[in-house]
């Protein structure tokens, strides 16, 4: 087993600055053309939007600024792995690190958190996954204002859980090392997300019984 530090983070810092000088320039001008009375309500539309869309916006942004990580990753196959990868799956997690499960016909490779551990099959004690889906609030208002204001509350409440749900599905090793016992591949809440964790599920019973080669 061997642990090393890389430099896998996606920092959308930039992205983030620029939909917030968005925002407060557009309610700026806002109220410049049509007073202070038009500005409020433009904000609430903008609030709402920067909760359910703006870090989606800001990412846009950083990437077109400073490049996509998920383009420029395979790129550094030669330095991260010992062998090309036969079996691979990346993405960011939500808080923009690269996560990764890699096999390369030798090793299981983990990537997480600007950290990538390669493993020999004897190194893992267990492995299990799982698809997190949330509970969800949902308001019924009786008369449109209500329904509105519903959806405001409803979408704050249930960003919490969301993230939680998206944070926690994936595939989780347990291996034998004191200092990082656990890793943990982010699957988050794609629409493959099941299915990446049933080809893996595969994969390790295909190095328990042989079919596949690796370092044991």
């Amino acid at each position: 087993m061997l642990i090393r530090d890389v430099d896998l983070k996606f920092y959308t810092a930039k992205g983030y600055l620029a939909v917030a000088g968005g925002f407060v320039a557009i309610v700026l001008l806002t109220c410049l053309l049509g007073g202070l009375s038009n500005g409020g309500p433009v904000g609430v539309i903008l609030g709402i939007f920067c909760v359910g869309g703006g870090g989606w916006l800001a990412r846009k942004i950083a990437r077109a600024i400073s490049g996509d990580p998920l383009v420029s990753f395979p790129k550094m196959y030669g330095a991260i792995f010992a062998h090309p990868p036969i079996q691979i799956n990346y993405r960011l997690d939500v808080d923009d690190y690269l996560t990764a499960i890699c096999y390369d016909g030798e090793f299981l490779y983990i990537i997480e958190k600007n950290k990538i551990v390669s493993l020999k099959w004897s190194d893992v004690r267990q492995w299990d996954w799982a698809i997190i889906t949330p509970q969800k609030q949902t308001t019924i208002g009786g008369s449109p204002g209500q329904a509105f204001q519903g959806f405001v509350n409803d979408s704050f409440a249930n960003l919490a859980p969301t993230l939680k749900a998206m944070k926690n599905s994936g595939i989780r090793l347990t291996v034998k090392n004191l200092d990082h016992p656990q890793w943990f591949y982010n699957t988050g809440k794609d629409k493959n997300a099941e299915a990446v964790c049933r080809k893996w599920e595969e994969i390790f019973q295909q190095f328990n019984d042989g079919t596949l080669a690796i370092a044991r």
